[in-house]
């Protein structure tokens, strides 16, 4: 390096060249060597590929073969990526979700069976529900037909002339004697008890006013209108019930066997005689012009207030089971079937 600083060195010294010339030469060699460097750098920056939006725009043809399809395979496989772990969080929270809903069920399930009373059913209802083990093995291609269970057979009980002030009628007693005993206290004692004895026997039974509005296109299995006969002094002594269907029903229909039923079981208990003096008061009762067509209906008049007094004061319980078995027979409850008249 000394014969070339000597060589390249214009300031004459015989001792050599000066210190600042040795700098110089120094700082020269050091700036070709960077450029050299960079040089080098520059080249195999760029034998790289660039993302698209980098490369010049004379080198699209050469991204399109070369940097491109790379960085979208990358693109592709990290858009797939995270639509897997969606999917997999997705599919976490569902079955996280699932498994707290079957828990939370469980538990609520456990804690009513703790909390429900076992009585809770009516035994009857429980009991006619149940299934006739027996009769489907001896049958098990055909089984035989169930009857309806009591609880789901409505019968409607009407106390007659009761409750008229209650809809805007006005106070109509019926029938009234001199002392005065008024009809419809008479048809509420025996109605009430003919309500009690079906309801023991778990039917469903609804105690119904004279005009009572459920009245219109009441719905039921049987319908019974309880009534007592005047109190009129008719110079003799008259007695006898009286039980009638609606005019506009046939004689052969269900509601002719329901007056049959009655009849048959209010001469087993009660000792008064039938009366055939049907009047358009019952053939053309108010109440059959409202209830639903397929409602088999009868209107009773229990005995007369005058000739039959006693029986009709002093035996309620009577009278009321007399009833409660015309109904049943009707339903079908009932051992006893009477004969329809020819």
């Amino acid at each position: 390096m000394t014969d070339e600083l000597s060589k390249d060195s214009s300031v004459p010294n015989s001792r050599g060249p000066s210190a600042s010339a040795i700098f110089t030469e120094m700082m020269r060699q050091a700036a070709r060597q960077s450029a050299a460097a960079g040089e080098a750098l520059a080249a195999d920056v760029s034998t790289q590929p660039r993302p698209d939006d980098e490369l010049p725009a004379d080198d699209e043809s050469a991204a399109d073969s070369s940097a491109a399809p790379a960085f979208d395979v990358r693109r592709i496989k990290a858009q797939q990526e995270r639509r897997r772990g969606a999917s997999m969080t997705a599919g976490g929270v569902f079955l996280r979700t699932l498994f707290v809903v079957l828990v939370s069920a469980g538990l609520v399930a456990t804690i009513l069976t703790w909390l429900t009373d076992p009585q809770f059913l009516n035994p009857a209802v429980v009991r006619g529900l149940q299934m006739n083990e027996s009769a489907l093995i001896a049958n098990d291609t055909a089984p035989a037909p169930v009857a309806t269970p009591n609880w789901l057979q409505r019968i409607g009980v009407i106390s007659g002339h009761r409750g008229l002030s209650r809809h805007g009628i006005g106070d109509d007693p019926g029938a009234v004697c001199p002392d005065g005993l008024e009809e419809a206290q008479i048809n509420f004692e025996v109605a009430r008890r003919v309500v009690a004895n079906l309801r023991a026997r778990n039917y469903t039974v609804d105690l119904l006013d004279e005009f009572d509005p459920r009245l219109d296109n009441y719905r039921a299995a049987a319908l019974l209108s309880i009534h007592a006969n005047t109190c009129e002094d008719f110079g003799e002594r008259v007695s006898g019930y009286i039980v009638a269907k609606a005019a506009s029903r046939p004689d052969g229909g269900i509601d002719a066997y329901f007056v049959e039923c009655a009849a048959f079981h209010y001469e087993e208990l009660i000792p008064i005689e039938r009366s055939y003096n049907l009047t358009a008061d019952m053939t053309d009762y108010h109440v059959w012009h409202k209830i639903h067509p397929l409602t088999p209906g009868v209107i009773m008049e229990m005995g007369f207030m005058l000739a039959d007094r006693q029986i009709l004061t002093e035996e309620p319980e009577l009278l009321a089971q007399a009833l409660s078995n015309g109904i049943l027979c009707l339903l079908g409850s009932s051992a006893n079937y009477p004969e329809l008249p020819p």
